[in-house]
């Protein structure tokens, strides 16, 4: 990978944000669909709720995120 002072080239940048946005879009459906479905609920039911989605979509989310999610569907945060 290219550097540009200490950071990627702004051409490999470019060509990883249509990724990025890909996968933000896959966390955003699976995160809106949970929340309508599981918003209040308790935590552990929201983030077995949250792998589900997540794997239907087909998005790794690191588990620090997930957990976060969870608890602010939940009304935990």
């Amino acid at each position: 990978m290219a550097r540009y002072n200490g950071m990627s080239e702004p051409s490999e940048y470019d060509q990883s944000m249509p990724a990025v946005q890909a996968n933000l879009a896959k966390f955003e459906r699976a995160w809106a669909r949970v929340r309508v479905t599981h918003g209040g609920r308790p935590v552990e039911e929201v983030r077995v709720a949250l792998a589900q989605a997540f794997n239907e979509e087909g998005v790794e989310v690191w588990s620090d995120v997930a957990d976060e999610a969870a608890r602010t569907i939940s009304g935990q945060s």
